[in-house]
């Protein structure tokens, strides 16, 4: 499958090297009603969605890119607008992941956003080694903690063998020659 990502250029419009969604709902609603020049507007904010959502835009792993990606492509300045934007985007967002990434580029994003979420909840966990205060008991949670950490260790080592599969099976997507009917023996 062609990677959607690599025709960007700021002059390009989402459309134009995409065209396949201009066939799609709500795709096809978006750059149907679009009335600026080149449909740049409704382009802009396809881009964006593609930089953020698609795991093959160097983009995908910055770590607050749904901050930066929409000030950046967009020119967003406040919050807000981008807060907006994506709740604006947040079903064109779905269906875009559904259309454009393979089975296994679903598995990544959702092994990224497990692990995202699981990293964040360790790193707000503080040890407590069982005590009582006020006649409140609070266990010992080191050996939990420890057992997540060990375990968190494991999907990572999950999560980079799919990582691994995608990219090996990009690499031979783009190695393969196809043979003309001559040279296969078909004629």
């Amino acid at each position: 499958m062609r990677n959607l990502i690599e025709s960007y250029t700021p002059d390009t419009i989402f459309w134009d090297a995409n065209p396949q969604f201009t066939a799609i709902e709500p795709f096809k609603s978006v750059w149907k009603k679009d009335k600026s020049r080149g449909k740049k507007t409704s382009s802009d904010k396809m881009w964006a969605i593609a930089f953020c959502h698609h795991p093959k835009s160097d983009a995908y792993y910055i770590s607050d890119k749904e901050d930066r990606i929409p000030r950046s492509v967009l020119g967003f300045k406040k919050q807000d607008d981008v807060d907006r934007f994506w709740d604006e985007v947040s079903e064109l967002t779905s269906v875009f992941k559904d259309a454009a990434l393979t089975q296994a580029e679903k598995s990544l994003f959702a092994w990224n956003d497990r692990l995202k979420k699981r990293d964040a909840f360790l790193s707000e966990q503080d040890y407590s080694f069982g005590y009582v205060i006020d006649g409140v008991e609070y266990k010992d949670n080191t050996k939990s903690l420890d057992d997540m950490g060990g375990k968190t260790a494991k999907f990572y080592e999950e999560y980079f063998k799919i990582k691994r599969e995608l990219e090996e099976e990009s690499a031979m997507a783009k190695n393969v020659k196809i043979k003309s009917s001559t040279a296969s023996g078909e004629i």
